[in-house]
């Protein structure tokens, strides 16, 4: 797997670096490089000079759920409201044993009434 790697490696270097066929025909691979012996005095060892490096930039994957759109519906919502109004408090002895004359006292109504509502169309996750 690592040699068809480095093969593909090398050919997309040169495809890259823009070499004519007949420039690219006198390039050999050797992979794996045979048998090693020593060089007689003198001697130099087979040098590969490559032109400019080949450099693969990764392609960024975008990852995203599915989305859908729910549709609308019409539903209810409560409005609270609290009304105030006056009872009379008749003449009365309080707590203390003292006279209280009579008089209005404020009272509090809770009340209220339901509101249809529209609720619009969004986009949910599928």
């Amino acid at each position: 797997m690592g040699l068809h790697v480095a093969l593909a490696l090398v050919l997309a270097a040169l495809a890259l670096a823009g070499a004519t066929a007949p420039a690219a025909a006198d390039v050999r691979i050797i992979i794996g490089g045979g048998p090693r012996h020593a060089h007689p005095p003198g001697h130099h060892p087979t040098r590969f000079i490559t032109g400019r490096p080949a450099v693969v930039w990764p392609q960024p994957v975008y990852v995203a759920p599915r989305r859908c759109q729910a549709p609308g519906y019409w539903t209810r919502q409560w409005i609270p409201q609290t009304q105030i109004y006056y009872v009379w408090a008749p003449g009365r002895y309080d707590s203390d044993a003292l006279w209280v004359e009579g008089h209005y006292e404020p009272r509090a109504h809770q009340t209220g009434y339901w509101q249809p509502l529209w609720v619009h169309a969004r986009w949910v996750d599928c």
